[in-house]
């Protein structure tokens, strides 16, 4: 009897705790940015058949070398090159709170490994490297190593085509 009470008691207790302590919010995502200088208009492309999915290309008219920004503060953890395969020469930033970004195929870098960077930063310079067809900007956004779909500002990418991006938040 007195185990089946205490038993009964712990229950009330954990559900009452839980009634009255808040579950913590979730990290919130950082304020990403377009991932190239102010007011340049770029074509990002979507499909269902990249890797990963979500990833967004970006073009534009005579790009390669054209600088690539942070598109949110962080610690640059990785600057690489991969040689003529899959990213080939990339960056990746960590935003803190699982959340990183992947800059690929550049043409060269900027930036290295422990760097604090900001919006206004560039890492490197948008390239033809790796497994890659022609010179654009392979870009990523992750949480805790999974690839998610990109927001800019808070704005949902478009998801699956092509669409022009402009930058101007923060100009």
């Amino acid at each position: 009897m007195r185990t089946r009470l205490t038993s009964s008691l712990s229950a009330a207790l954990l559900a009452t705790a839980a009634f009255l302590v808040p579950a913590s919010p979730a990290a919130a995502a950082p304020s990403f940015r377009t991932p190239f200088p102010c007011n340049q208009t770029w074509s990002g492309q979507t499909r269902t058949t990249h890797s990963p999915q979500y990833a967004i290309d970006f073009n534009r008219t005579n790009d390669h070398g054209d600088p690539v920004k942070a598109s949110a503060p962080g610690t640059v953890d990785v600057v690489a090159n991969l040689g003529d395969t899959s990213y080939g020469r990339y960056v990746r930033i960590n935003h803190g709170n699982g959340y990183t970004t992947y800059y690929a195929h550049l043409s060269g870098f900027n930036v290295s490994v422990g760097q604090s960077v900001g919006y206004s930063t560039t890492i490197g310079y948008v390239g033809n490297s790796g497994g890659s067809s022609g010179s654009h900007l392979h870009y990523e956004q992750r949480l805790n190593g999974s690839d998610i779909k990109v927001r800019f500002s808070g704005n949902l990418a478009l998801y699956f085509g092509t669409q022009n991006y402009t930058r101007t938040a923060g100009c």
